[in-house]
């Protein structure tokens, strides 16, 4: 079997790639692409990668300036697949990659499955509405993967594998500075419990209860598409949907969220969900494991007490 390469935005990401690379072609070499040091690098060997490159920010270019490189030897070393990081910055790369080399690139894969030269994979279409199975006979295949779509396997410092720099081309963008952007305050990606905002929440003022019902259940809090990107309550990485966090947690409890395909794309992993709208026939009850109708003002501090007392 050919090759598998993962390109990973951070450590956390390559863990979980390695994982899926390791679980799709068995018995395949996995080489990984890392942003970070040799260190990372390493990580990635001790997760199950065969041979792993390490990729440091530039001090005068973007990270995505290792693209050239990577396009250059996938054209040269033709892995089967290629399984990125559904990041921001990796997606980029992604797309970058699919131009630069002509080759078929899915985004959010599930089920992917690796056989005789091909690759089949699951992606979801109209909005999350519905699923569509596609199989690529390309001579490489790129795929995007969600940050819980698979379960990194346990480090092992005893294993082995060529660790290296990965070159950097000279690229057309200059960066002559950086400013460094407020600490993130959520992890919704790695997130076990999670408590999302909609517009049922009519005020800002309001988000402080359902932050102190989060805290209650050791919960990170989100919320849907307007709270982030048209009223500014919340800052973007809070944002869950289509083309914001697409997160994985034992629990989401949504509070004032209607549901739409948007936002449910998002959530639709999540072990259980829980909806607190007044609107019967919103669809996020509909698609919801438990639901409570009535107006969010009246259950969540009823649900903060019961929580305190549990």
């Amino acid at each position: 079997m050919r090759d598998i390469w993962i390109v990973a935005e951070n450590l956390p990401w390559a863990r979980t790639l390695v994982a899926g690379a390791s679980s799709i072609g068995q018995g395949a070499k996995i080489i990984a692409f890392v942003n970070g040091e040799e260190d990372a690098a390493k990580e990635a060997i001790a997760c199950g990668a065969t041979e792993a490159f390490y990729l440091p920010l530039p001090s005068d270019a973007p990270w995505e300036a290792y693209t050239p490189t990577l396009a250059e030897k996938a054209k040269a070393e033709k892995p089967a697949l290629i399984l990125l990081s559904a990041s921001r910055r990796c997606r980029d790369v992604a797309a970058q990659l699919a131009a630069l080399l002509d080759l078929p690139c899915f985004s959010e894969g599930k089920n992917i499955v690796l056989t005789e030269g091909k690759v089949t994979v699951d992606t979801m279409v109209y909005g999350g509405m519905a699923v569509k199975n596609s199989t690529a006979h390309a001579e490489t295949v790129l795929v995007t993967v969600g940050a819980k779509d698979f379960e990194p396997l346990p480090a092992d410092a005893s294993r082995s594998g060529a660790v290296s720099a990965l070159p950097l081309a000279a690229g057309r963008v200059t960066v002559t500075g950086r400013k460094p952007r407020e600490a993130q305050t959520v992890d919704l990606a790695g997130a076990a419990k999670v408590v999302g905002v909609g517009r049922g929440v009519s005020e800002q003022g309001d988000l402080a209860a359902i932050r102190e019902l989060a805290k209650a259940l050791g919960a990170e809090v989100g919320c849907s598409r307007p709270i982030a990107e048209f009223f500014k309550w919340m800052p973007e990485e809070c944002y869950i949907g289509i083309s914001g966090q697409q997160i994985k947690p034992q629990l989401y409890v949504a509070v004032g969220i209607s549901g739409q395909a948007q936002h449910y794309f998002g959530i639709r992993d999540a072990k259980t969900i829980v909806s607190i709208n007044k609107d019967k026939e919103s669809l996020m009850n509909k698609n919801a494991d438990y639901f409570i109708v009535a107006d969010w003002k009246e259950v969540v501090p009823e649900l903060l007490k019961a929580v305190q007392n549990a």
